[in-house]
């Protein structure tokens, strides 16, 4: 297994366990949430029924139709309640149920009552009205056992999931902890092995040792680094004889070695399709062209161009159209500015454009209006005629700003302006345009 691979699976694994910590922290929050609600809703229905209960023991109290009244009101409030009250476990909803039942059964005692109270009733604990008090004391009591029971499911269920989570956040960790330590064990064995080796054939080399050969074990980067090795040792060891042949080999292939370094660099900093300046490197230019312009007192201004049309190119004809377009395009930009300015495709079909030094903004202008000519012509691809406008922000230093991000921002903003227009249009903050009457940005 290649070590690059390694690497990316130990990356995805990391980034597994992490989302997996995350996710096990959202769901016990998301449990907490909810058992905090369900408690909450059991003490609001123990407080219906509590309020009931003073209302049971005033009627019992005076036995009047204001006692009355008041605890029919009571129970409606609970009866109501109980009825919106509903859980999503059954177990609690079958509590719930029986609440309701024991507060139907008060209801019909309030019926009784009633009948009491427009009758002449005896007191006392043998009576009809002593009896009716002994049946409400002992629904009250069934009620309050049941809330009991709804609070101690609430917490037994909440504290159940919030365990299986934790069981399940653990194993999963461990596994995969156990995955990354026996990845990690494994490319670092394979680093030191194939290190060792590469160090041991170098110090042959330096000694002038063309025989020896570096063991290759396995087929990752560094193997194959290894033979490649081999293959420039087999190389010297046929070509060369004498010492002043192997130091003209060693010169050439150090040589080539720096050449491919300039060009690995070359390719870092330049966009692969239209070889201009890719973003990292345009930022690294500004910033010392912005820097120059600073202490010289010198005005530059940022083009933000944006292709219109580009994707219906690559709609209708193909990738490899759009790819000759942007080759096209960036040759139109070479050709229209400055062999001083910079120029860079920072995205798809996105360029930007520094001009340095400028004078006024009339000199962007025409910049900006000779880039149009140059995209007003047809772009030829095969036998077909390719067009395509561009949208163009600009942004002036030290104008509208004196930092790449805030030159950035006003050419992006006004790249999106000049696209409520047709053709190959451009766009400038107000205070940009005020300055074109001047003679001097500065």
């Amino acid at each position: 297994m290649k070590v690059s691979l390694r690497l990316k699976i130990l990356l995805i694994l990391s980034l597994m366990l992490t989302s997996i910590i995350l996710l096990s922290f959202v769901t016990l929050k998301n449990i907490q949430m909810e058992t905090n609600s369900q408690l909450h809703q059991v003490s609001h229905i123990e407080h219906k029924i509590d309020y009931l209960s003073s209302q049971l023991w005033l009627l019992q109290q005076y036995h009047d139709e204001d006692a009355l009244a008041q605890t029919r009101i009571a129970h409606a409030e609970l009866k109501l309640l109980l009825a919106e009250k509903q859980f999503s476990q059954n177990n609690k909803n079958v509590i719930v149920a029986n609440l309701i039942r024991m507060n139907a059964n008060i209801g019909a005692l309030l019926d009784l009552s009633q009948k009491n109270l427009e009758v002449d009733v005896k007191h006392g604990i043998t009576s009809p009205s002593g009896m009716l008090s002994a049946r409400y004391s002992m629904t009250i009591q069934s009620m309050n056992e049941d809330l009991g029971k709804l609070q101690q499911l609430a917490i037994k269920d909440s504290a159940l999931s919030q365990r299986k989570i934790l069981y399940a956040v653990i194993i999963l960790l461990i596994v995969g902890s156990a995955v990354v330590l026996i990845l990690t064990l494994l490319t670092l064995k394979t680093f030191n092995t194939n290190l060792n080796a590469l160090t041991l054939g170098i110090k042959d080399l330096t000694k002038g040792n063309l025989n020896s050969r570096i063991v290759v074990k396995d087929t990752d980067e560094l193997s194959v680094l290894a033979q490649q090795f081999n293959l420039m040792k087999h190389s010297l060891e046929e070509t060369t004889i004498k010492k002043e042949q192997l130091q003209l080999e060693v010169e050439r292939q150090t040589k080539e070695l720096h050449q491919q370094r300039e060009e690995f660099e070359h390719l870092a900093n330049h966009d692969s399709l239209t070889k201009l300046y890719s973003r990292s490197a345009f930022e690294e230019q500004i910033q010392t062209a912005i820097a120059r312009c600073g202490r010289t007192k010198q005005s530059a201004a940022l083009l933000f161009i944006d292709l219109d049309r580009f994707k219906a190119v690559n709609d209708c004809h193909g990738h490899a159209a759009g790819d000759a377009v942007l080759i096209e395009v960036a040759k139109k930009l070479l050709k229209t500015v400055r062999s001083s300015d910079i120029i860079a495709r920072i995205g798809g079909d996105e360029f930007i454009i520094w001009l340095e030094p400028i004078e006024n903004a009339t000199q962007v202008i025409t910049v900006i209006n000779k880039l149009a000519e140059e995209l007003a012509l047809p772009i030829q691809y095969q036998d077909i005629n390719l067009l395509v406008d561009a949208s163009i922000g600009v942004s002036f230093f030290p104008i509208d700003a004196t930092e790449l991000s805030g030159l950035l921002k006003v050419a992006d903003d006004n790249m999106y302006k000049a696209k409520d227009n047709d053709g190959t249009t451009f766009k400038l903050t107000h205070k940009a345009t005020l300055g074109l009457t001047k003679d001097s940005m500065a």
